[in-house]
């Protein structure tokens, strides 16, 4: 069987996954759907540009950022963001990494930019 039928099979069928581990607990992160991603970005938009994803990450410095965006990645919310903040900051960059590594670093770091590209349209009054 070929990569790309192996990943998409994995997808269908909820094989493809990760465990990741914040204060003590483990949590398990599917590959993002376009509902995920977007709230997760929401939170990450201010991300500055790095070699490498763990570099983009921890360009944010310690924040409630990254809880919120591993919130939205395990439930699709915020609702854990709380829980994951009691861990540490290494924790969850680490989680966060962990979660987007399922999907292609160039995709996420141009979702992004386009959040961040449509922040600045929204905040810029036009003359």
């Amino acid at each position: 069987m070929n990569q790309g039928a192996k990943i998409v099979t994995e997808s269908i069928i909820g094989s493809d996954f990760r465990t990741v581990f914040v204060a003590g607990k483990a949590y398990t992160v599917y590959p993002p759907t376009i509902h995920k991603l977007a709230g997760a970005i929401s939170h990450l938009s201010g991300v500055q540009e790095a070699d490498n994803l763990k570099e983009v990450l921890l360009s944010l410095g310690e924040s409630e950022a990254y809880s919120k965006a591993l919130s939205w990645l395990i439930a699709g919310d915020e609702s854990l963001s709380e829980e994951l903040a009691k861990g540490t900051y290494e924790e969850n960059v680490d989680a966060l990494d962990e979660a987007l590594s399922m999907i292609d670093s160039k995709v996420f770091l141009k979702a992004v930019s386009l959040a961040r590209n449509v922040s600045l349209l929204a905040a810029k009054p036009r003359l």
